[in-house]
């Protein structure tokens, strides 16, 4: 094999496009999987709701009387969305015609029945809403669209008990937002998982606080690298910590960065701030990143408002890198002619992993 060969990604260049491609993965890469949609802390008090979005597909996540339940985000009656805005507090009610349905999506309330429609049990049963799996482990809320395959502790494996340390330790939500940007989902999977292009991209932020000696490992599909901090962010760090009392956690006291597949990444600092970021695909080039951060459990403070506001500052000044970058790629891949992979160096492995196993559920799915 030549060194050509060698570094190959998987993903041929026109996947990155392509509409039939995106229809096909949606029903191969995220409807089989494990998808992060939100927290349980927004999901706390009953008819707390939040949605996502997957292609042409909503999602809604919603606290039924203190059970959390997903369903397809469409009405039975005429199929209007139900839940129009990305979280909120309302009842699982149709905005269009008024239809509210219960736990189990069954449609308990609809206006003049009696007169317009005389359903009764055993037709609200047939007019029940698409149902999902939930399942929760720590602060996230995870839902599959197909039922059937690995339970959630077996699909993360060895990071299923990551995810419940980090909820344990990061209590303290910095922020929490969501923004649409132009490129394939793909390539911000492929970008947040190798930091290649640290030096460039980010040489006013992320170069200025982490060493490259990095780390990684595969658990599955999913994959880590660990990395060191430089010594202006130890210090920068500390004192934080000394100002807020900030209780680390004893596990990555530098850095880490998790990638979930099929589209989360995660990282860990100091063992004090989460970032978590998950990219939905809502057309072959535009996809939503919902970002969210958590400081560790701290005492609070003066001074914790402005932590939290240079913490939100860096994160958009990262953020604001990488939108800009992701949009050149997209031109770029739209633009070329072959539809060889992209060439992934070591550094890369990382993305090429993720490559990898997207492309062992899409094998033969299209042209």
């Amino acid at each position: 094999m030549s060194m050509f060969e060698a570094r190959l990604g998987a993903i041929p260049a026109d996947f990155y496009h392509r509409a039939d491609v995106l229809d096909a993965e949606i029903e191969h890469v995220f409807k089989p999987a494990w998808v992060c949609a939100g927290f349980t802390e927004d999901l706390k008090n009953p008819n707390d709701f939040l949605t996502t979005r997957l292609g042409k597909h909503s999602i809604v996540v919603q606290n039924m009387k203190g059970e959390i339940r997903a369903f397809r985000n469409v009405c039975a009656h005429r199929f209007s969305r139900i839940q129009c805005d990305a979280h909120g507090n309302r009842p699982l009610t149709c905005p269009y015609h008024g239809w509210t349905y219960d736990g189990e999506g069954k449609p308990i309330g609809i206006p003049m029945n009696g007169q317009s429609f005389q359903f009764d049990d055993a037709d609200r049963a047939r007019l029940a809403l698409d149902q999902y799996e939930v399942s929760i482990v720590g602060n996230f809320v995870f839902v599959r669209m197909v039922p059937g395959g690995e339970d959630l502790k077996t699909f993360l494996g060895a990071y299923y008990e990551e995810l419940e340390h980090l909820s344990a330790v990061c209590t303290d939500r910095v922020e929490n937002e969501r923004f649409e940007w132009r490129g394939n989902w793909k390539l911000s999977m492929d970008n947040s998982g190798e930091a290649y292009h640290v030096p460039l991209v980010h040489s006013e932020n992320f170069q200025l606080i982490l060493n490259l000696d990095l780390e990684i490992s595969t658990e599955k599909e999913h994959s880590r690298y660990l990395g060191t901090l430089k010594e202006r962010s130890i210090k920068w760090w500390a004192g934080v910590c000394k100002s807020i009392g900030v209780k680390r956690s004893e596990r990555y006291q530098d850095y880490v960065s998790f990638l979930i597949y099929p589209n989360i990444i995660i990282t860990f600092s100091y063992g004090a701030f989460m970032t978590f970021q998950t990219f939905d695909p809502v057309a072959p080039d535009r996809f939503v990143i919902k970002t969210a951060a958590w400081l560790a459990e701290n005492r609070s403070g003066a001074a914790r408002p402005v932590v939290h506001e240079a913490l939100r500052a860096f994160t958009a000044h990262v953020r604001d890198d990488d939108e800009k970058i992701l949009a050149v790629n997209q031109d770029g891949v739209e633009d070329v002619e072959t539809i060889r992979p992209p060439m992934l160096g070591v550094i890369e492995g990382r993305t090429k992993h993720f490559q990898q196993a997207y492309m062992a559920h899409m094998q033969g799915r299209v042209e």
